[in-house]
């Protein structure tokens, strides 16, 4: 799912209240936690919301139809609130791109010049550099400052992305 900043940043706030037991529901922390405290984010909000009702197939006016029902309806029903906040939860890190377990990501690099190569992950971008000096790769975040992710031999090209995934999902 193709998000722009304010949308990540409304998905990481609704998951930090779900996770911390704030709120139980990704559309009630988006509508009545997310977008009243931070009018910056409000149309990202709704535009969240209208996602997710879309993806549930919820009809206008239906708006009490939640996850449970959904569940239910697929052959899924009978969990419990803590099975299902985790479900909420892990719906949420696929929509901010984090992996399955043993999922492998296979980034799209852009030539910059010869000696560098450029890729964007989870809203992130993220630079892979030939470091000639000492013939490996060195992988930056130029929008933290240039840090450092990785440095890995010319031969170990394929661990790249893998070096730039364990970065942004240190947990998975």
């Amino acid at each position: 799912m193709a998000l722009t900043k304010d949308e990540r940043r409304a998905l990481e706030l609704a998951r930090d209240a779900i996770a911390n037991r704030r709120d139980a529901y990704i559309c009630h922390a988006l509508e009545y936690g997310i977008a009243p405290v931070h009018p910056e984010l409000k149309p990202a909000c709704f535009r969240l919301l209208r996602y997710i009702t879309a993806a549930f197939g919820i009809e206008p006016g239906n708006e009490g139809f939640e996850l449970r029902d959904w569940q239910k309806q697929n052959g899924l029903g009978g969990r419990d609130w803590d099975q299902q906040r985790a479900d909420r939860l892990a719906w949420i890190d696929w929509m901010l791109g984090k992996p399955l377990p043993g999922e492998a990501v296979k980034l799209e690099w852009r030539e910059k010049s010869d000696e560098c190569e450029e890729s964007e992950y989870c809203g992130r971008r993220f630079l892979l550099t030939w470091a000639d000096w000492n013939s490996r790769y060195v992988v930056t975040e130029p929008d933290a400052a240039y840090h450092v992710i990785a440095e890995l031999p010319m031969n170990r090209r394929d661990e790249v992305d893998a070096a730039i995934v364990a970065h942004v999902w240190p947990e998975a």
